[in-house]
């Protein structure tokens, strides 16, 4: 960004030279992430089973929706007869308190299908809601609330889900991990990188791929199997083995 700042300036008359050009920029750090296992994840789903947010931490399991996505969902955002969800405002904290933003690109306005799992703990969470919204009249509209309407504060999620990890035994990560262990998850059953980019909310599928080229390593073997098993029917039979000859490798 500077750099572009003093080259307009050199173009506007400003500057005799462009001093951002010597600069060296250093070499990105890249973050190893660390992922649950699907047998992990699900541990922590039947930890999380009696949980008051037992359909939010279904929801970040087999979504990746950001936690601003997911404090932020509202009644009008869900729709259990399509099966759908749509993440649209998301709750973020800023200087301690958790407030309305905007999703971080313009991918994040997206619409989710949702598993029969999850389609299942929505309505029980919904009906608790409704039964709640009745008995004390509160107006909130956001789903994952205390019984009064009070919002729940985004870093109480994440305390929250701590405490369940631990109790569960599982090995610690950051929230935010679960929505990258979905994403393994979802590539290693051979679910397609733009759908998954598209799940996620990336920019670009791009994106998807640079962050998770991890995962896409050695899958090209297998792609390998599934391609030659479709064409012809059946595994073929491996053709005897043969002396080399010039020139083979």
């Amino acid at each position: 960004m500077l750099r572009r700042a003093c080259r307009d300036a050199v173009k506007w008359g400003y500057l005799p030279r462009n001093p951002a050009e010597d600069a060296e920029p250093p070499a990105a750090q890249t973050t190893k992430r660390r992922v649950w296992t699907p047998e992990q994840l699900r541990t922590f789903v039947e930890q999380a089973q009696d949980d008051r947010f037992h359909a939010l931490w279904l929801l970040a399991v087999t979504t990746g929706l950001r936690r601003g996505e997911l404090a932020g969902l509202r009644e009008v955002d869900v729709d259990l007869r399509a099966a759908r969800v749509t993440a649209t405002v998301p709750r973020v904290v800023v200087d301690g308190y958790a407030q309305p933003s905007e999703p971080k690109t313009s991918r994040g306005y997206r619409s989710l299908s949702l598993d029969p799992l999850t389609v299942e703990a929505l309505r029980v969470h919904l009906r608790r809601w409704r039964e709640e919204r009745r008995a004390v009249g509160h107006t909130s509209e956001l789903l994952f609330c205390w019984p009064d309407g009070e919002p729940v504060h985004p870093q109480t999620i994440t305390d929250r889900f701590f405490r369940l990890s631990r109790s569960a035994g599982l090995p610690v990560i950051r929230l935010h991990d679960v929505r990258h262990s979905y994403a393994t998850a979802a590539l290693k059953t051979g679910v397609h990188p733009k759908i998954v980019s598209e799940r996620l909310g990336h920019a670009s599928v791009a994106f998807t791929l640079q962050v998770y080229s991890h995962v896409l390593t050695g899958m090209d073997e297998l792609a390998a199997a599934q391609v030659a098993d479709h064409i012809f029917g059946a595994p073929l039979l491996a053709p005897e083995a043969s002396p080399l000859i010039d020139g083979d490798t």
